[in-house]
Order: structure tokens, then sequence, then C-alpha cells
């Protein structure tokens, strides 16, 4: 008589859902770690003291009128205003920043397993978590990791009313998530767009109550943001950005789209700032000699980033409407560059980062044997080795005009004009000295060694001993004469260099000659 086999016990769901917690929980503590690291340690730089500026208005101005005032990220000065605290300590500042983008890690998880399965899900939040695109904005006092957030966010309630149906309720919760994911930043639009557009393309509603549900999403996205936008279309407009455009110098790098400006931008999505060459290596006018001496090092990167990425994407059931969530914020941006109304830079694109994880999220799922482990080891491997040099290689440090400020004051230049083009009422916040800091406001971009040289006498005027401070200065002095021009006004008896930032002490010739007879 044959005995039956005693049956393979059944997988223990709750098991299962244990470990999927655990996971989740551990790359939350490691996205937690790598955002929280030093988080006050580095100074503001001047993206950042726009936010200090708002949180610290002049007598008379409260919450109120800088939250109604402010196009650029309103939802953040409401979440990092501290009512009669005279001064904000940094990583106060960056608070909000850093909780979004842990928050973001799990929230990865949930849209990933929507989106595909929760393999995709896991592998897309250790991404996310490792990140150092998604680092340096959560450690940054703007709204661009708040945006990333409420941008998953809404996306996850777009993928649950495609599929459950969209209801009334269902499109009040898209439309609060949405709204206020533009309200953290108006480059949010961009993403909302590329939704609207997906639904009218690939899931038409067919019945009265599926389109109720869809126009009450993007009926209060565009209510919540309706305020914001009135203001903002007063001053972007076309022809901005160009001379005599009405919107100021461009920053440096910025004044024109290059054929790179894009898959620089896709690359920074996985890699940051902080892999290849530098910032300031990349405005320099020789950044194109400077790339070919990093290509080696930036294709294998690319190939590592591209690989996965694209295979996820293609075995997606979801190609179309994800290629929508990128290319549509791209297109956006690239044809607001040309209008000259925005400049083209990687944080305005930071709304559609979060799909190419996704993406890639699911190759390393899809993928199996030694491809898995090859594509695996070259992008976490490299996605590590951008984080570290982030957190501890100072070319890639953010502009320190703090350091260069406390330089100038141990200085004891009392009485002495200390210049300062563009940053200047950022120095202005850290110096502590007695020297007088004298601005270039109103001034045109310098057209040469003459006009530069030019500009230094007439704000050193006759001052014998003089400072000069240098950091973002390209936009005003696209030819680089300004430090070279203290020459021929007299001699550059010091210079100290800080990340971002050089830092010129000046003495008349006179004076030179007087100082070194005694």
């Amino acid at each position: 008589m044959n005995q039956r086999l005693p049956a393979m016990p059944a997988l223990d769901p709750a098991g299962r859902r244990s470990e999927r917690l655990l996971f989740v929980i551990l790359v939350t503590i490691a996205a937690a770690i790598l955002r929280g690291y030093h988080l006050g340690a580095s100074p503001l730089w001047i993206d950042e003291f726009q936010t200090w500026r708002n949180l610290h208005p002049g007598a008379g101005h409260g919450l109120w009128e800088q939250f109604r005032d402010n196009v650029q990220g309103p939802l953040y000065l409401l979440l990092s205003w501290r009512p009669g605290q005279p001064a904000s300590p940094e990583w106060l500042l960056r608070l909000p920043a850093a909780l979004a983008g842990i928050l973001a890690v799990p929230l990865m998880y949930k849209l990933g397993s929507e989106w595909r399965d929760r393999s995709t899900g896991a592998w897309a939040a250790l991404l996310l978590a490792l990140n150092p695109f998604h680092v340096w904005y959560a450690q940054e006092a703007r709204g661009y990791s708040l945006m990333m957030l409420l941008a998953m966010a809404a996306t996850w309630q777009l993928l649950r009313m495609q599929r459950h149906g969209a209801t009334t309720r269902g499109g009040l919760t898209y439309g609060l998530a949405a709204g206020l994911a533009v309200l953290s930043n108006m480059s949010a639009l961009f993403l909302v767009a590329a939704h609207a557009l997906g639904v009218i393309l690939l899931h038409r509603p067919r019945d009265a109550r599926s389109r109720r549900g869809w126009a009450v999403a993007f009926g209060l996205t565009g209510l919540i943001a309706l305020p914001w936008l009135l203001q903002a279309s007063g001053f972007w407009y076309p022809g901005r950005l160009a001379p005599g455009g009405g919107g100021g110098l461009l920053p440096e790098g910025q004044e024109r789209l290059t054929p790179l400006a894009v898959p620089y931008a896709l690359f920074s999505f996985f890699y940051g700032f902080s892999f290849g060459p530098t910032l300031e290596e990349l405005h320099r006018p020789d950044r194109l000699e400077i790339v070919r001496r990093y290509l080696p090092l930036l294709a294998a990167g690319a190939l590592a980033a591209a690989f996965p990425t694209l295979v996820g994407w293609w075995r997606s059931r979801r190609r179309l409407e994800t290629a929508l969530w990128i290319v549509v914020p791209v297109a956006a941006l690239v044809a607001l560059r040309l209008l000259d109304v925005k400049t083209f830079t990687p944080r305005y694109l930071a709304v559609a980062a979060p799909f190419l994880l996704l993406a890639a999220g699911h190759g390393f799922s899809v993928l199996h044997g030694w491809t898995v482990r090859v594509a695996c080891v070259a992008l976490l491997g490299l996605t590590l080795w951008s984080s570290a040099s982030y957190h501890v290689d100072p070319r890639y440090a953010k502009d320190d005009v703090r350091a260069a400020a406390v330089w100038i004051a141990n200085q004891d230049a009392a009485g002495e004009p200390v210049l300062v083009p563009v940053v200047t009422d950022l120095f202005r916040l850290y110096y502590r000295g007695r020297g007088e800091v004298r601005d270039f406001w109103g001034l045109e971009a310098l057209g040469g060694r003459e006009a530069a040289t030019r500009a230094l006498s007439e704000r050193i005027g006759d001052a014998d001993q003089a400072w000069l401070v240098l950091s973002r200065s390209g936009s005003l002095d696209p030819g680089h004469h300004l430090a070279a021009a203290l020459d021929d006004l007299g001699d550059v008896v010091a210079r100290k260099e800080f990340p971002g930032v050089t830092a010129l002490r000046w003495r008349r010739a006179a004076a030179s000659a007087a100082e070194a007879g005694r």
C-alpha cells in the first residue's frame, strides 16, 4: 500500500510580511543615516539663503505674507517657520527636507509594489535610500526633497485609481498630494501634466463616475496651485532670461542649453553631483576637455545605470506611461529654457528622478544569474562611491562662504572694503568682522579685463587695502577677469581657497612698497 508523502508546508504570509517590514525598516535607517550625517555641518549656500531670508523677514512681515508671496516653495516655508526665533541653525532649516527624504524610502517601496510588484518596490527603495542625488536635496533647505515625496505619493494614488477605479474620494487624495507637490516647487506641474496626458491617452475614463473622479483629481490640483501660478505668471514670461529681459544675470554655466544638458541631468539622478567632474569644473570654460578626461569613468557609470533601467522599463507593463512621467518633464523644461523662461538644471527635473529608479529596481528584480550580480555590484558600488564622495571629498562640497567670512574677520580688517559680488547677502550673514562689505548690484556682465578693473576701482575707492570674495561670480564675470584685474590696481598679497569660494587680499602698490621699506 502506497503511503502518501507529507505535504510541503505553505509559506507563512505573516512571516513574509515581517521579512518585508524588516527590510523596509533597515533601508529606511540607512537613508536616515545618510541624510542626517553632518546635516548642520556645512554652511548655507546661495539657494538655501533664500529660504533663510523668507524665514527672517523685516518688521511687519509675518508668516502669512511670506507664505502668500513665495512662489518657490511656500509649503517648505510653512513647515520651517518658527515664530519668535531670531536665528535658525542650519540643521533646523534643513530638517523638513531630511525628514521628507527619509519618508520617501518606505513610500518608494509602496510605489514600486503598486507599479509592478514587491520585489521591484524593495529594489527601488534600496536604490533611493543610497541615492546621492536624493541625499543632496534631502540636506538642502529647499522644497525639492519634499516635492519628490509628494510627487511619489500622487503617483501612487494615481496607480491605485487606475487599478481600483477613479472615485471622488480618490480624486481628492490625488489632488491634495499633487497640489502640495506643486507648492513644494512649481516644477511638479510637469509631472501633473504627464499624469493627465497618461489618463487621456492610456486610461480614458469610460463612465461618469470615473470622469468625475479624474476631474476632481486634476481640478483640485489646479485649485490649490492657482494663487501661486497667477503670481508666477507675472514674471515667468518668454524672453525673461534673455539679455535685457528683466530676469537678471543667468547663473554660471546656464547661459545656454547644451546637447549634454539632458544626459547630464539623467546621469545625476543616479549619481548626484559627486561623481566625475565637480560642479565648479563643469562651469569652467574648458569643461568639455575636463569631461573628456573623466570619460572612461562616466561611461562606466552610464552603462551601470542604463542597463538595469532599460531592461526594467522594457519588461514593465507600464512602458508608455512611465516614459511619459520622464519625457514630459524633460520636454517641458527644455521648451521653457528655449523660450528663456527658466534655466535648465537637474533640480527642476527632480520630479522625474524616482521613476528612473523604479525602472532600475524592476530591472534588478527580473535579471537572473551573473547578469544581476554584475549589474548590482556595478550600480550599487558606484552609487556608494558617489555618496561617500559627497560626504568626505571636499572637492564636491557646497560653496563655503562662511569659511571665507570667518577667515577675513580673523584678519581684523577694520574699515577695509570687502568686495563681494553675487553672494553679498549670504556673506553678510556670516561676516563678523569690521570691514565694510560692498556689493556689485546693478552692474552689467563684465565684458573684459578693462571693465573688471573699472568695477573694482569704483568699489575700492581710495582705500589702500581691500578684499575680494569670489563665489558663483561667472554670471557677472563670464571671462573670470576680476581676480586678474586686481593686479592692474596693486598687488594680491594673500589668497585663500575654500570649497567654491576664493578670497583675496589686495594692497595698493604704493602701500605695499612703503610697508616693504618699513
